[in-house]
C-alpha cells in the first residue's frame, strides 16, 4: 500500500512543484495548506493512517525534491568550532515560508537525536529551546504516532503561536534512515485556542541517516504563521531554527547551554519603531483560528 501511495504522491507533488501552488490557490501543495486536514477521533486508526501517509509523502517531497524547490544557502556561520550547520531558504508561496537545515551530530546515534530533540517531555525540549512555553502529548493514536500541542513565545507585541501536530517516527529499514515528521491538523477534541496565541500552520520533517557512529540530519519546514506577523519576524524565526539546532547539539554533546529570548531592540529595532509596532498591533485583531 505504501508504495502505491508514495508513487501517486511523488507524481502529484512534482507536478505541483513546477508552479509551487496547489490548484487555484496561493498555497503549497501540502497538507499544511488551509483548510487543514481534520481529525475527529484519534482512535479512528484508518483515518489517522491516511493522514500520516499524506504527511509523509509531503515531507519526502520537501526533503528530496531539491531541483524543483530552488533551495538557496543562507549566509550563516556555525558558531561552534568544527560545526557544519547550514541553513537554506526558498521563495515563499503566499503566506507560507520555507526553511531547511543540514547538520552532523558526531558520535551520536539517530535514536539519541530522537530521544533528545523529539522527547515526549516538555522539560527535555526546554533544554534546547528558549521559545517553547508549553508542550503536551494529547493522544497516541498508534504505537509510532502522537498528537502534539505546542505553544511558542514571540517578542511582544507579536502574539505567540500555537500548533497542534499529528506526528510520527518512522524507520525505513531498506534505506537505514530514520524519519520524524508532523503537520498541523484541525483536532476536534481541542478546538478552543489558548488566550493570546495565534494558531499557526506548519509541515515539518527530519531525516536522520547513520554514518558509522555519527548522524547526518536534514530538517525542512513549511509554515504559515497566520495573524499579524511583521516581515522581520520571519527572519527572526529562521535564525531561531539555527539557535535551537546549535543548542540541541550542545545538549547531545553534554556541553553547557545558555538560552536567551530575543527582544525587539536586540533585533535592531529602535525604540520609536517598537512604539509604532505596538500601536499597529493594537489596531489589528489577532487571528486565532
Amino acid at each position: 500500500m505504501w508504495n502505491v501511495v508514495s508513487q501517486v504522491g511523488k507524481v502529484a507533488y512534482r507536478t505541483a512543484a513546477k508552479t509551487g501552488l496547489a490548484a487555484g490557490t496561493e498555497q503549497p501543495p501540502y497538507p499544511c495548506a488551509l483548510p487543514l486536514q481534520s481529525l475527529e477521533d484519534p482512535e479512528d486508526t484508518a483515518q489517522v493512517q491516511e493522514l500520516l501517509d499524506n504527511i509523509f509523502v509531503a515531507a519526502k517531497d520537501l526533503l528530496e525534491n531539491d531541483a524543483e524547490h530552488q533551495w538557496r544557502l543562507v549566509d550563516y556561520q556555525d558558531p561552534d568550532k568544527g560545526g557544519d550547520l547550514h541553513l537554506f531558504t526558498r521563495p515563499h508561496i503566499g503566506p507560507f515560508n520555507f526553511a531547511k537545515a543540514t547538520v552532523s551530530f558526531m558520535d551520536v546515534t539517530p535514536q539519541q537525536v530522537l530521544d533528545t530533540m523529539h522527547s515526549d517531555e516538555e522539560a527535555s525540549r526546554k533544554k534546547y529551546s528558549a521559545n517553547i512555553s508549553h508542550f503536551e502529548i494529547l493522544a497516541r493514536p498508534t504505537p509510532t504516532s502522537n498528537v502534539q500541542y505546542h505553544e511558542y513565545w514571540a517578542p511582544p507585541p507579536v502574539s505567540g503561536r500555537e500548533f497542534i501536530f499529528l506526528a510520527e517516527k518512522k524507520y525505513v529499514e531498506e534505506d537505514d534512515v530514520y524519519y520524524v515528521y508532523g503537520c498541523s491538523i484541525d483536532y476536534a477534541p481541542l478546538n478552543k485556542k489558548s488566550s493570546g496565541h495565534v494558531r499557526a500552520s506548519c509541515l515539518w520533517a527530519w531525516e536522520l541517516t547513520p554514518i558509522g557512529n555519527n548522524t547526518m540530519a536534514t530538517y525542512v519546514s513549511c509554515m504559515n504563521p497566520r495573524g499579524w506577523t511583521p516581515t522581520f519576524i520571519m527572519g527572526w524565526l529562521k535564525s531561531e531554527i539555527g539557535k535551537e539546532l546549535v543548542a540541541c547539539r550542545r545538549v547531545l554533546y553534554g556541553e553547557t547551554v545558555q538560552l536567551e529570548r530575543a527582544s525587539l531592540v536586540s533585533m535592531g529595532l529602535k525604540d520609536e519603531d517598537v512604539m509604532l509596532m505596538r500601536n499597529q498591533a493594537g489596531e489589528e485583531e489577532p487571528l486565532s483560528c
